[in-house]
């Protein structure tokens, strides 16, 4: 070797201590590396270019992913540790340098010969690929050696080839529950927040069909294996991940694989600040989108990244909001609107978190635990709000059109409202859940059918989705398909007892009492009242028939006051006969804007009605003349 050789291999080898010296820090590049070692940023660059090819920027990178292999072949560290170990600030940004220099992830490093290139290895390691080849010389097994070296590339480029997603695969992917790993039980609504809202960014990438959460709540603590659950959901990819949260410090891991072929694809963990955790989630969809080889356009990277706010306790405030809001119960509701409004005394412009509002507003509205008025006039403000700020909000749209139907009895302006949902966002389940019921009252059953059917092909375990179907078809006196509506809400949700109550109508109609009675006697069990009374059903049936059965079930309803009570009282006093009690109800039921009495004047129980005056007036009242028209008339 000649002296100039020598010198700047030594020239070298004094860069490599240096850049190692500072590799930890992410800020250590060309300016500070010249600055070591006395030269300007021009010099080093001419002299690392005539010495090795390379820029000096890219010298510096590599010296970073040849430490970064040893430490993958010598530790059990995690990728992300050591990308920071080795100065990459970003774990996407060290996962892409790494692949491109050696041709696989650094998750599989172990699985892989050790194939970097001589010229950019480090010293130690050209010294020991010396070391080894004298070693396999001198024991006379070239042979053997060439085999295993060809034999191993050959079993990799299997192996990369398997795991490489087929781009022609429908991209179905399902984000099952994260797990809560924190010490503390209640940080469920942290973690059940950060999968949510993981799940509502994949949903905006085009091309992608992901699993909503009702669905992913199936599987929450599921023994099944991931081809399992590929199967019973008809998905090809599923995220798993967990939350670790103590104070504001939280580690969020994730976890991509091929469901079908049961195969790792990707994985990272995120140890944040609360603070700085929003740009995860960002990261989270844009990596899944990178393994399923999607490109990103300009637009649907917006719409992931303006989902957050920019406060860390707003956003905080507002997941708990989310996670009681979801409980659907009157007293969790009031609490998920209390948290809403702290979110948004924090953060005014908080766009989701004045959605929550207006859905919860709404709920607690048609349920009747607030004055409906008011609580249909809050609703509707909310959301107005909430599209000021984005315009984009596809089930902001959908409550739009439930509050003008219920609370204001305005159906074109809700028929907007839907049409604007759908066209904004296709798989917005809500909207298609919502729109259905609103072509039931409007008299439009076939559009029904098809929109509900379609919230149903991309939710097929939600509960309600079977409810409003199974009234579609007790309106169209399809009675046995409405039984099976109900029966299929039920397996989904054994508590939902209003499905009892309208599969013993059901019965009844059907001319099978005896069913009718002891679907009567499942409803009764579900509130304190009704239990006094199922002993007594069987009895009063046998000697006073099925009116006296009727009889009984007012007396439990008056004592129980049921949401809903008027309602449900006009049904029964109509299968009496008694027409002026029911027709008193129904005034009630209308004046009060009780639950959903629009949809109520569909039932079949008071077709007999449709020419009395005083119904008449309820459908003018409600607005629903034109769409009665056949009937009325």
């Amino acid at each position: 070797m000649s002296t100039d050789s020598r010198n700047n291999q030594a020239y070298l080898n004094r860069l490599t201590s240096v850049v190692e010296a500072n590799l930890s820090d992410e800020s250590f590049g060309v300016s500070e590396l010249a600055k070591e070692m006395g030269m300007s940023r021009s010099q080093l660059y001419v002299k690392v270019k005539s010495n090795t090819g390379k820029s000096a920027s890219q010298f510096i990178r590599e010296i970073r992913l040849n430490k970064a292999l040893e430490l993958l072949l010598q530790t059990d560290l995690h990728v992300s540790e050591i990308a920071y170990q080795v100065g990459f600030s970003s774990p996407t940004y060290f996962n892409n340098c790494f692949r491109r220099y050696f041709g696989y992830p650094p998750g599989e490093a172990k699985q892989h010969p050790v194939v970097t290139p001589v010229e950019t290895q480090k010293p130690g390691l050209v010294e020991l690929k010396k070391k080894t080849d004298y070693f396999i010389k001198k024991n006379g097994i070239v042979a053997v050696a060439f085999i295993i070296i060809f034999g191993s590339i050959f079993i990799w480029y299997k192996y990369s080839i398997n795991k490489r997603p087929d781009i022609n695969r429908e991209k179905s992917i399902i984000v099952l529950p994260f797990t809560n790993l924190s010490s503390e039980e209640n940080n469920r609504y942290f973690a059940d927040g950060i999968s949510e809202d993981v799940l509502n960014q994949l949903t905006k990438i085009k091309g992608f069909k992901v699993v909503s959460r009702t669905s992913a709540e199936q599987f929450r603590e599921s023994r099944l294996s991931a081809p399992e659950i590929a199967n019973k959901i008809n998905v090809n990819y599923i995220l798993t991940g967990s939350v670790r949260r103590q104070g504001n410090n939280v580690r969020i891991s994730v976890r991509l694989v091929d469901a079908r072929k049961d195969l790792h694809l990707w994985s990272e963990n995120y140890d944040r600040q609360l603070e700085d955790i929003f740009p995860i989630q960002n990261n989270i969809a844009q990596n899944v989108a990178n393994q399923l080889q999607t490109i990103l356009s300009p637009a649907e990277i917006k719409q992931i990244e303006k989902l957050h706010p920019i406060n860390a306790e707003a956003y905080d405030s507002y997941l708990m909001g989310q996670y009681l809001c979801l409980r659907r119960d009157s007293l969790s509701i009031q609490k998920g609107i209390d948290y809403f409004e702290k979110a948004i005394e924090i953060d005014s412009a908080y766009t989701l978190a004045y959605a929550g509002l207006a859905d919860g507003y709404y709920a607690l509205a048609f349920m009747g635990h607030v004055d409906t008025d008011k609580g249909y006039k809050m609703a509707y403000r909310a959301a107005e709000k909430a599209l000021e700020m984005d315009s984009t909000l596809a089930e902001t749209y959908a409550v739009l059109g439930v509050v003008s139907i219920f609370g204001y009895w305005e159906y074109e302006k809700a028929r907007s409202f839907f049409e604007k949902a759908i066209k904004l966002d296709s798989n917005c389940i809500v909207a298609h859940l919502y729109y259905s019921g609103f072509l039931e009252i409007v008299g439009e059953p076939e559009k029904a059918l098809e929109q509900i059917n379609k919230a149903i092909e991309q939710e097929p375990y939600y509960h309600m989705s079977y409810v409003v179907k199974g009234n579609i078809y007790r309106n169209e006196k399809k009675y046995i398909e409405s039984i099976n509506s109900y029966e299929r809400c039920l397996e989904l949700n054994p508590e939902y007892r209003f499905a009892y109550f309208q599969n013993f109508l059901n019965y009844l109609d059907l001319n099978d009492e005896a069913l009718a009675v002891q679907t009567l006697q499942q409803y009764f069990s579900f509130f304190p009242e009704g239990q006094e009374y199922i002993n007594e059903l069987k009895p009063v049936y046998e000697t006073t028939g099925i009116n006296g059965v009727l009889k009984l079930y007012i007396e439990v309803i008056r004592e129980e006051r049921l949401s809903g009570l008027n309602l449900i009282l006009s049904r029964i006093y109509s299968r009496l006969d008694m027409m002026e009690e029911t027709l008193d109800c129904l005034e009630k039921a209308c004046y009060q804007k009780e639950c959903d009495c629009p949809r109520y004047l569909r039932y079949p129980e008071y077709e007999r009605l449709h020419t009395n005056p005083r119904f008449q007036v309820l459908i003018d009242t409600m607005n629903l003349r034109s769409y009665f028209a056949k009937t009325i008339n």
